[in-house]
Parts: C-alpha cells; sequence; structure tokens
C-alpha cells in the first residue's frame, strides 16, 4: 500500500511551464528505507506534514516508534471517524478563538479537498494501535527503564567493537540522567561503569542498578588495564559516584522510571494481523539530561533489535524523530544520542528500518545525517543561510547522482515554498518535485499538557477497535516480584491483578465487620485516584496495570505512620520535620518496608469503605504482641533513627554555615538561596560600581595633571625651535617633555590595572555565589529517641 502524502504542484522545475491536473503524491513505504530529512521553519507546515507521514505508515501497517520532544504527536489519536463537533469542541485550546463547530467545518473541508472523508478515518483507527508513553511520569503510560539493564539478545554473538558500543550507550544515557558529562574514551566514571556491566554482560546476566552501586563500592576486579583501581579511581570518588546513582533507587522522583511498561522492542515493531503499533514517547515533560539519556537508551536497544534482523527491502518498521536539534548536532558537539543515530542511519537500511529526523533548521544536523538520506521534504526556511546550505547539499547529492537540477532554479523553488508546500527532492524521482501535504486526519490540536494526556488515556483511545492490547498489561521479560516479596513466575504472561490462592468475602456495607478485624488501630481507606501519585504506587508497591477488573474493587493492608522529628542545630532556630512514611503488611513483622517520605492529602482517604469492597485478609501476628499499637510506633521510629535524616546545608555561607530545612530537597535549598544570593550581587555590583566611578574620577584627574604637564612642555619645545635655541637647554626641554610623556603612560597604565581589578573583584564576588550554591550538600542529621513523636499510627486500606 502506497502512502499518499499530497498533491503535485508543478511538473518539473519551470514555473513558466503549464499546471497539469493536480495529481497525487504517492510514496512506496520501501523508499524510506533510504531514509528521510523533513526541514522547514516555524509554521511552515512541517508538523501536518509528519503526522500525515505517521497515519500513512500506521494504515500501511508498518510500526512507528516516534520520539516526540515537544508534544505534538499525541494528535494521532484525536480522530473521529464522523467529525463530530462535539469532540473537537473537547480539544480546543483554551485559548483559542474558534468553536467546535468551525474547527470540525474546516477539517471536513480540508479532507474533502484532499480526497479524504470518514472510511478513511475508519480505516486509520482500524489499523493503528496508538500508545503515548511517558517516561518518568505517570500522566499516560511509563516505561520501566531503571530496574534492570540487560544484554541485548545475540550481545555475546556481536563483535568486539559492537559490544563495547552497546555497553558503552548504556552507561553514557545512565551518566546523563545523574548529571554527569562523561567521555566514553576519557572519563573514569564511564570506563568505570562500562566494565562493571561489561562485567555481568559477560556472564549472561543483566545488571540492576543496585549492582551497579554495590559494584562501585566493591568492585569485582583490581585493576583497569595498567593501573590498580585504587589509582585509576580512588574509592572515596567511587563512593561519590555510587552515592549519585543511589538517589535513583531512593528518590520518590525516579519512582516512575523503575515502574511501567517494558521496553520491549521485539512487542513495539512486531506486525500483527490487521494492525501495528505507534508507539509515540511524549518527552516533553523532561530536563534536558532526563531527555538525553531516555533517548540514548532507546536508539541503542533499536540498534541491538536492528543487528538482529536478517536482511529486508521492505520497510520492517520506522522510527521518526521530531525537533532532533541537539540530539544529531555537527561535529565538534558530541552527545551520547549521536552515535547510534548515526549507525541507524548507516546500516538500518539492511534490516529494512527507516529514520525520518525533522527539525527546522539544516545546521541543527551533522553533515553525515543529511548525506545518508535518501528523502529530503524541504519546506519554508527562515533564513537564506539555511537555503543556502540545502543547495549545497542537493548539488552534492546531484553529483552523486540524485535528481539532476541546477542550483539557480532549486533556489527560485525554496524562495517561492508557501505554507504546506515542501520541495521533495529524492533518488527515486527524475527531477525534484514541489507538492502541497494533505489534510491531516488527526486533530492537529498542538502539544498536549500532561494532563490532557490523562484525559486521552481516562477514555481509553489505546483500545481501539481490533487493535492489539496494550503492552502495558504485560510483564517485563524477567521475573517481576510481587507484593509479597517472593518472585513471581517468569513465564507468566500477565500481571497478577489478584492473589491467584484466595478470594476475600464481600465488605458488608456498615463498618461492623471491620471492627471484627484482629486490631485495634483506627483503620481507613486510601481512594483509587490517589494511586495516580507515582510516589504513593511506588509506596504501596503496586504494579502498574491497564486492565479494568469487573470484580468488586480489592483492598490491601498496609500501615501508615506518621512522626514529628525535633531538631535544632548550632546557632539556628529548632526545626520540626513531619514524616510520613507507608508500608505493606507483609507476613511478620521484621519483614515491614517503610516507604520513603511521603506526602498523603487527607481529601484522598476516607473512612467508609466503599460498597461491595473486598478486604485482604490480615496477618495473624497483627493480633498478638507484636502488632500491639505501642509496640509498631516504637519500631516506626526505630526506624526512622536507623539511617541519619538528612538536610541541605551550606558550609560557606557569608557569616558560618546556612542549613536547609528538614526533608527539603537540595535544588529547593539553592532555590531558596537565590533570592538572598540576587540581593547581595546587587549590593556587590552597586559597591563596586561607586567605587568603580570614584577610583576612575581619582585617575583621570592625575591623567589631566600628566596632559597638562605634557601640554606644557611641548609648548616649551615649540617655542625654543622658534628661537633657535639649542645646546644644553634645548636638550633639558626633551627630556622633561619625555618624562611627561612616561608619567602620563604608566598612570594610564596603572589607571587600567586598578579599574581591572576592580571589576575582576566584582565579578569574581559573582562567580562566588555560583560556587557557594554548587558547594551545596546533603548532610545527615542525627537525633536521639526523645525526638521523634510519633502523632499517627493507623491500619490503611489500599485498592488494587
Amino acid at each position: 500500500m502506497s502512502m499518499y502524502l499530497g498533491t503535485l504542484q508543478a511538473p518539473g522545475l519551470d514555473p513558466a511551464a503549464p499546471e497539469a491536473a493536480p495529481a497525487r503524491l504517492q510514496v512506496d513505504p520501501r523508499t524510506l528505507t533510504t531514509h528521510a530529512v523533513c526541514l522547514g521553519m516555524t509554521g511552515s507546515g512541517k508538523t501536518g506534514l509528519c503526522v500525515t507521514l505517521l497515519e500513512e505508515a500506521a494504515r500501511a501497517g508498518v510500526p512507528v516508534l516516534a520520539i516526540d520532544p515537544k508534544g505534538d504527536l499525541a494528535n494521532l489519536a484525536l480522530s473521529w471517524p464522523d467529525l463530530p463537533a462535539e469532540r473537537f469542541a473537547e480539544w480546543l485550546p483554551p485559548d483559542a478563538p474558534q468553536d467546535g463547530d468551525s474547527v470540525a467545518t474546516r477539517w471536513r473541508e480540508g479532507l474533502a479537498a484532499s480526497g479524504l472523508g470518514p472510511d478513511e478515518i475508519r480505516q486509520l483507527r482500524e489499523r493503528a494501535a496508538i500508545t503515548v508513553y511517558t517516561p518518568g511520569s505517570s500522566a499516560s503510560v511509563p516505561v520501566k527503564l531503571l530496574d534492570r539493564f540487560d544484554p541485548p539478545a545475540g550481545w555475546a554473538d556481536l563483535g568486539a567493537e559492537d559490544r563495547a558500543e552497546q555497553v558503552s550507550g548504556v552507561v553514557s544515557a545512565l551518566l546523563e540522567l545523574v548529571g554527569v558529562d562523561a567521555d566514553p574514551l576519557q572519563s573514569r566514571e564511564h570506563i568505570l561503569l562500562s566494565n562493571l556491566v561489561t562485567h555481568h554482560w559477560q556472564r549472561g546476566q543483566g545488571a540492576t542498578l543496585a549492582d551497579l552501586v554495590r559494584g562501585l563500592e566493591r568492585p569485582p576486579f583490581t585493576r583497569l588495564g595498567a593501573l590498580e583501581l585504587d589509582t585509576f579511581f580512588p574509592e572515596r570518588a567511587r563512593v561519590q559516584l555510587a552515592t549519585r546513582l543511589n538517589t535513583l533507587l531512593a528518590s520518590p522522583s525516579f519512582a516512575p522510571w523503575r515502574e511501567g511498561a517494558p521496553l520491549d522492542l521485539d512487542r513495539l515493531l512486531a506486525r500483527e494481523a490487521g494492525a501495528a503499533r505507534t508507539s509515540v514517547f511524549h518527552l516533553a515533560h523532561l530536563g534536558d539530561a532526563e531527555r538525553m539519556s531516555f533517548v540514548t537508551l532507546l536508539l541503542e536497544r533499536l540498534v541491538a533489535w536492528m543487528r538482529r534482523q536478517p536482511g529486508s527491502g521492505d520497510l520492517r518498521a520506522l522510527l521518526y524523530f521530531d525537533e532532533v536539534f541537539g540530539f544529531l548536532p555537527p561535529h565538534p558537539r558530541n552527545p551520547s544520542s549521536k552515535q547510534p543515530l548515526l549507525t541507524l542511519l548507516k546500516q538500518a537500511r539492511a534490516a529494512g528500518l527507516g529514520v525520518v529526523l525533522a527539525t527546522q533548521n539544516p545546521v541543527d544536523l551533522d553533515y553525515k545525517a543529511l548525506s545518508n538520506a535518501g528523502t529530503w521534504l524541504v519546506g519554508k526556511l527562515q533564513t537564506d543561510q539555511d537555503r543556502d546550505r540545502i543547495l549545497d547539499g542537493l548539488v552534492t547529492a546531484e553529483a552523486t547522482g540524485a535528481p539532476n537540477a541546477d542550483r539557480a532554479s532549486l533556489g527560485r523553488l525554496l524562495a517561492g515554498l508557501e505554507r504546506r508546500q515542501f520541495l521533495l527532492h529524492a533518488g527515486w524521482l527524475d527531477r525534484p518535485q514541489v507538492f502541497r501535504s494533505r489534510f491531516a486526519m488527526s486533530y492537529l490540536r498542538g502539544p498536549l499538557t500532561r494532563a490532557e494526556l490523562g484525559r486521552l488515556r481516562q477514555a481509553g483511545f489505546y483500545n481501539l477497535s481490533q487493535a492489539p492490547e496494550p503492552i502495558l498489561a504485560e510483564q517485563a521479560p524477567e521475573a517481576a516480584p510481587n507484593r509479597s516479596g517472593s518472585p513471581s513466575p517468569s513465564a507468566a504472561p500477565q500481571v497478577q491483578l489478584h492473589p491467584p490462592t484466595r478470594r476475600p468475602a464481600p465488605l458488608a456495607s456498615t463498618p461492623e465487620p471491620r471492627r471484627t478485624s484482629a486490631t485495634t488501630l483506627p483503620q481507613r481507606f486510601l481512594l483509587p485516584e490517589a494511586l495516580d501519585d507515582p510516589a504513593i504506587r511506588h509506596a504501596v508497591q503496586l504494579p502498574v496495570v491497564s486492565l479494568t477488573d469487573p470484580r468488586a474493587p480489592l483492598y490491601h493492608p498496609a500501615l501508615l505512620a506518621t512522626a514529628q522529628v525535633r531538631w535544632r542545630p548550632a546557632d539556628h532556630p529548632r526545626q520540626t520535620l513531619t514524616v510520613t512514611r507507608l508500608a505493606p503488611l507483609a507476613d511478620r513483622p521484621q519483614a515491614l518496608v517503610w516507604s520513603a517520605p511521603l506526602t498523603l492529602d487527607d481529601r484522598l482517604v476516607t473512612q467508609a469503605a466503599p460498597d461491595g469492597a473486598l478486604l485482604d485478609p490480615l496477618p495473624p501476628w497483627l493480633a498478638g504482641p507484636e502488632g500491639a499499637p505501642l509496640v509498631l510506633r516504637q519500631r516506626f521510629a526505630d526506624g526512622l533513627l536507623a539511617s541519619p535524616l538528612m538536610v541541605p546545608y551550606c558550609a560557606r555561607w557569608k557569616g558560618g554555615g546556612r542549613y536547609g530545612e528538614l526533608g527539603q530537597t537540595l535544588d529547593a535549598f539553592r532555590a531558596s538561596l537565590v533570592d538572598e544570593l540576587r540581593v547581595m550581587g546587587e549590593r556587590t555590583r552597586h559597591a563596586a560600581g561607586e567605587r568603580l566611578t570614584h577610583e576612575a574620577a581619582l585617575w583621570d584627574r592625575r591623567l589631566a595633571e600628566h596632559q597638562e604637564g605634557l601640554a606644557m612642555a611641548k609648548r616649551e619645545l615649540e617655542a625654543l625651535a622658534a628661537q633657535g635655541v639649542t645646546g644644553p637647554r634645548l636638550d633639558r626641554a626633551r627630556d622633561g617633555a619625555r618624562l611627561q610623556l612616561e608619567k602620563y603612560r604608566q598612570t594610564k597604565q596603572m589607571r587600567d590595572a586598578s579599574l581591572g581589578e576592580v571589576q575582576r573583584e566584582a565579578a569574581e564576588l559573582e562567580l562566588t555565589a555560583v560556587d557557594l550554591l554548587a558547594a551545596c550538600r546533603l548532610a545527615p542529621v542525627h537525633v536521639d529517641r526523645s525526638s521523634v513523636e510519633v502523632t499517627r499510627l493507623e491500619l490503611l486500606w489500599v485498592p488494587e
């Protein structure tokens, strides 16, 4: 099935040639195995063209991986065969001047002009299984990346260079996530972690984050190269790196990275009967480091998948990268995403994998990427320099056998492009063609926020008719622990939604049955919407699932405890920290695992049990002495004291060390110091400005005196010369003039040096402020038992 991208606008390059009837531009999907680039400024219609390309790939049954840094591609879900106005009205931007009726009419007319209608939209929805993934967030479908790093299938059979490349990509992505800028060839962090990952992979084992953290503290080898390990990478520095990696395990903000759908490319890119997956990886919510880390991991896994595929001349799968700016930059920049992207552009064709890159400016791309793209889609460009770069590339392509065209004609075509018009340059054409992109079947709403992605998910837009089941309902290939802590069978195809061996009896609508439970603890029920918070979901150890159970809701017991910790640092006011933690009930009290501190809004907890709720049985120990509230309170307090609390601390703060608040993050602490530093900086600049003005005036006065002396000496020389005076008197006058000139020059040099020093001092003070923020660290806080008061302990029933 060919891909319908638009209508041709001219039969050739001659603008004066008579126009033929508009003909459809039908592209054979196999041509995309030679890759493509799409270039165009904001407003050129580039996003619309690329959305239509993805629609056509779905209609052709081609699986798609779409990397979406900006957030536009979730629009692929907004398609309705009947084009109802109320649907458009639901998704209009908040400040849109139009209403649903006018937008629906515009879409209906635009599609009709492109020869499309409800049948084609219905076909798209039947053949496409669209899923929007949000790595690092539960707004849509999270992606599990940080639990473990398994060797790609067939890794041991690769050559040494390819094996090292796979390891390097994983390590680069991991270090990007913790903010370490590491060169694979020179960075000791990168080299050590690469050796640790290789150590596990050579043994056929996956390397978990915990393995890497422990490996940094106690490496399984004593030498790296010719040097002892402690010489190459001292233990203290290794522990610092281990601490940074441990934040990925300990921080609740990273919990969404450890749960969700597995990144299983064999399933994502599998062709299934009647449908193909379009997997959109929405990255707009991520920071630069997180975005780079995820993209690198995804691309490295795609490279591994590519190398396992047999040769094919058909388009087996498509990688689309929207707004690739920063991920494939020209030399000398070399981000971690660049190497796997170049590898795909050079080698993916043989495996039937096409790569399409989109960006606004040609200077965003390395020249190797442009030279490896067989199809160019060029829209309206912003500057003459952009057009010149494209013309250079097109003329170079002509010399290598691409379509014939002279530079002047191509330049006129590029300069005359309008919105939604594109110059198509490809090796399968006799000459470049201009075409107008067809109307998109999806509503081009623009970037969607995380809240709007949640609305899409609630509407069930993933489960399209005749589409394959969403990957989210499946487990990762490795065994996943269940909530009791015992390993689940590795062959189990789905997450166990309920204990397989028992089904509790329904809970009566009155609270009476709860009073018969074997505990004197107060009891409350967590509302299901509380599990939208990834920190809470991680705390209760719930898997991420997307299935709806038709049976009554099942509730599992957990302990919820809150304590107040009092602490008074030296020369600082007393602080009180409220700590709330949660622990799912285990088979014995010693197995209780308390979560990281979390925030639980009381509005998400209710006293009454939902109608028809089912309760998991309580463990027997809860009815005995070990389950007494006083004992549990003591156990919770002891747990808080077992490891030190952390508080932000700035040792270099003016006037002595400066502490943050207990429980405050380091970023929040630094942000609180910014305002004070800004005031200090303004005072510094004001004082420096006053000093600069004062000293400049003093030096200017001295220079004026020397200038006056020099002028007098020159006048004396001129008078002596006019009088015809010679001999010692004239020599003394010349020496005086030289002395005045030398004094002037010395004074000017001293002035410049003095004023420069004042300016440097002011600049150094500002740099000191930056260094001061960078030097802030988390410091441990040790408190005794008398400083901890447990204010709440209750049984919290958590819905599954």
